[in-house]
């Protein structure tokens, strides 16, 4: 029997009674019927869904039924060095906010800060309006992996979201425009060596994605209530 392995540019979540599906090639989300993926359990390591004996009164596929309209999307591979496993990704649950609370005592908003804010906000609209987000995501996953290890000074991080958050208000809303409020904090932090996580999350039913940066369980462009509502799909 094969084994699989999903395509690097898809990542997968369990969240209620569904799989969520990024596929970031095509810039969508999917959802499947948890149960009816069952059988690929055996055959696809780290697959979300819930076991055979656990699924109710879905009718049980075969391995080939169940995987059949995965590969025919591209999502599912032979097991190789082309695929990875299909383990969830783990987040640290939220246990703090970097914004709001404690009077921080922030960076001056001189010539510098502004002009790094504004370039920060012009990449991120140009690199999501011009690149596709599989290119966008390689891009900040790569920056990141190359400044792994570095300490991170969770204070002068706060420091400098609360100069972007004072600029912020007289570009966008963070909730209007959460992946470029995101991507633009990213770009704006990095500037200054400062290298957080970019967390996307998705709810099933109803269907929504939204994305925030946090880093360890600080959370940096939102809130514990309103991201912790989110099943987390991919962490860049």
């Amino acid at each position: 029997m094969a084994r699989y392995g999903l395509a690097k540019h898809v990542f997968v979540c369990r969240d209620e009674e569904y799989i969520v599906i990024l596929d970031l090639r095509r810039d969508r989300y999917f959802a499947l019927e948890a149960a009816r993926t069952a059988a690929l359990i055996p055959v696809l390591p780290g697959w979300p869904a819930p076991s055979p004996q656990t699924s109710g009164a879905v009718p049980e596929l075969t391995v080939e039924e169940a995987a059949a309209p995965l590969v025919r999307q591209g999502w599912l591979l032979e097991e190789g060095d082309a695929s990875k496993d299909a383990t969830p990704v783990r987040l640290p649950a939220a246990e703090a906010e970097l914004v709001g609370g404690a009077e921080v005592a922030g960076v001056r908003l001189g010539a510098r800060t502004v002009i790094a804010f504004l370039v920060a906000s012009i990449l991120a609209k140009l690199a999501l309006r011009f690149r596709r987000l599989e290119w966008v995501v390689r891009r900040v996953a790569e920056r990141n992996a190359a400044h792994a290890g570095r300490p991170f000074d969770i204070e002068r991080a706060r420091q400098l979201l609360d100069a972007f958050g004072r600029m912020r208000v007289f570009l966008f809303s963070s909730r209007e425009e959460c992946l470029h409020d995101s991507l633009a904090v990213l770009e704006f932090l990095a500037r200054y060596g400062v290298f957080p996580s970019w967390v996307f999350g998705v709810r099933a039913r109803p269907f929504a994605a939204h994305c925030w940066v946090q880093h360890a369980d600080v959370v940096f462009n939102d809130s514990i209530e309103h991201s912790s509502s989110y099943t987390p799909i991919m962490v860049v």
